[in-house]
């Protein structure tokens, strides 16, 4: 793995949010990882997040996003969401509204897989 593009720290029990680009197959993605944040905290980090995609070129970016993402759209290449079955089901009705490509899974590595073919 990458170092983190920045790390933040969230809420009474001071979660460390790193977002990072890491290296799969060949390919740039940015790993997100929300599950260690609280609910309130999820506006902070989707914020620092929006900042790190929108410096990027717009289609250029890939994301792997664990739990939950909330990203400008229009710099996001391909997605996956990785977490329980509720937040895939979220996924999959975006996905039915023709709005992006968006991968669902509980397994991170077939993700990372289905991102690099992107």
């Amino acid at each position: 793995m990458l170092q983190p593009e920045s790390t933040m720290r969230c809420g009474a029990g001071q979660a460390v949010f790193s977002p990072m680009f890491i290296q799969h197959r060949g390919e740039r993605i940015l790993r997100i990882d929300f599950s260690k944040l609280e609910a309130k905290d999820l506006a902070i980090a989707a914020d620092q997040v929006r900042r790190i995609v929108t410096a990027e070129p717009p289609r250029s970016v890939r994301t792997l996003t664990i739990l939950f993402t909330r990203l400008t759209a229009p710099h996001i290449r391909a997605r996956a969401l990785v977490g329980p079955s509720f937040w895939r089901a979220l996924g999959a009705v975006l996905q039915a509204r023709g709005r992006e490509e968006i991968m669902m899974s509980e397994d991170e590595a077939a993700a990372l897989d289905w991102l690099a073919s992107r």
